[in-house]
């Protein structure tokens, strides 16, 4: 056979061979939509929602698989789909243990009604069970009316019994990164993060190591960095019976400012935190654990002011509070008792060169403020002291001279008019006891 027959012998093997591989993927690169309404039943058998496909095709390459696109779970499209794939261990299929290695849904939409439907899935019917060894989830948006999630991503890798083997969740915007390893052993970094439940507090930077077994979470070193100053401690978390929360928090230079203004509430109080607090809470349910908090340990604050109230001015028993009152301290500390909304400070000093105030005070869960201070304010012959009730609210808070400060004064005026007031009040101060601010 010449060269020229050689070679058209060559062609005509290949064109054989191209029109072959065509007719046997052809029927895998069209879509199969015979086979939807069947799919589309069984899952929502399976599921207890009903369950919509708008398309599904075969892909031999580069392993064989199934794609399906715009798929919807629930009556009010709870659970949506962008692109779902399933890649089957086609060798499992034909001896052992049928397995999936990959499922893989793009552009996910989860509502928050969607987290309910696994409780009313009905219960297993039995048959042989399907393995799967990996889960990937791309683009997954979660509307909740309670959580703040950033777009996420999520890869799992599962062995025998559905085990973790491992899993990282990190978010799209590189803002937060979970790992999961087998033993259970985990670590979760952030950056320029914001906490997705409860008050939108944003951290600089946080790092937290721990373990996840069974029904109890252990954070064995959690550091951050959040509006200007420091936090670290630890934490324990059990969910058995009914939740219960312990741990310690250490926090070092936090500006306050902020901090209250992520709590939605006015920036009364300004200057830099320094505190050492033990916590724990017990509750029925995750969401009441808030309400039940117990807190306790010593606080400082620094270079600051509180505003509202000018506690200079509390010797002036005929004064009104003024807009823009004030008062400024070079130091602020004592003993802080939280009892769920109930807040007790023990042992409060207030320092500046002005004045010296030491008391209790007392914050309900409505805010209204009570106690006692007992003042020294500086006067031309030195610090008089002067006994006041606390009275408003955190928002709004008034000082008011006590009864026996007020006695003083009247005396001390009728006995020596023009000087005898700031005697008088000193007298007062001694008939209500005075705190011992050191």
């Amino acid at each position: 056979m010449g060269g020229r027959g050689r070679r058209g012998l060559h062609w005509s093997l290949i064109g054989i061979a191209l029109f072959i591989l065509l007719a046997i993927a052809t029927p895998f690169l069209v879509p199969i939509s015979g086979f939807i309404p069947e799919l589309e039943r069984i899952a929502s058998e399976k599921l207890g929602q009903p369950v919509s496909i708008d398309e599904l095709r075969l892909h031999p390459l580069p392993t064989p698989r199934m794609v399906a696109n715009g798929i919807a779970v629930g009556r009010k499209m709870d659970l949506t789909i962008g692109e779902l794939e399933i890649v089957p261990d086609v060798t499992s299929f034909v001896s052992g243990a049928r397995s999936i290695r990959l499922i893989q849904a793009e552009r996910v939409y989860v509502r928050e009604s969607a987290l309910a439907i696994p409780k009313g899935m009905p219960k297993s019917q039995g048959g042989e069970p399907i393995f799967v060894r990996r889960l990937v989830l791309k683009e997954v948006n979660l509307q909740h009316s309670k959580l703040r999630v950033p777009q996420f991503d999520a890869d799992v890798a599962l062995g025998e019994g559905f085990s973790l083997e491992r899993a990282l969740l990190e978010t799209r915007d590189g803002s937060m990164k979970l790992e999961l390893d087998a033993s259970k052993a985990f670590t979760f970094t952030a950056k320029q993060w914001i906490l997705p439940a409860g008050a939108p507090l944003k951290f600089d930077a946080l790092a937290v190591q721990g373990t996840l077994k069974g029904e109890q979470l252990d954070l064995t070193k959690i550091e951050g960095l959040l509006y200007g100053g420091k936090i670290a401690g630890t934490a324990r978390a059990s969910w058995t019976k009914q939740w219960q929360v312990t741990g310690n928090a250490k926090l070092a230079g936090v500006d306050l400012v902020p901090v209250q203004q992520a709590f939605g509430k006015p920036a009364k109080l300004s200057g830099r935190l320094k505190a050492d607090a033990a916590f724990s809470s017990r509750a029925k349910a995750a969401n009441q654990l808030g309400n039940a908090l117990m807190l306790d340990g010593p606080f400082e604050v620094e270079g600051g002011a509180y505003q509202g109230v000018d506690l200079s001015k509390a010797g002036d028993i005929t004064g009104k509070p003024a807009a823009g009152d004030a008062t400024s301290f070079e130091e602020l500390r004592g003993l802080l008792q939280m009892r769920g909304k109930q807040v007790k400070i023990n042992r409060l000093c207030v320092r500046s060169p002005k004045v010296v105030a030491g008391g209790n005070v007392e914050i309900a869960p409505d805010q209204k403020l009570s106690g006692k201070l007992d003042i020294s304010v500086a006067k031309t012959g030195g610090f008089v002291g002067v006994p006041v009730s606390l009275g408003g609210t955190t928002s709004d808070p008034s000082v008011t001279p006590t009864r026996g400060y007020v006695i003083g004064a009247v005396i001390g005026t009728v006995l020596l008019p023009g000087i005898g007031t700031s005697i008088g009040s000193s007298i007062g101060s001694r008939i209500e006891g005075t705190s011992d601010c050191k």
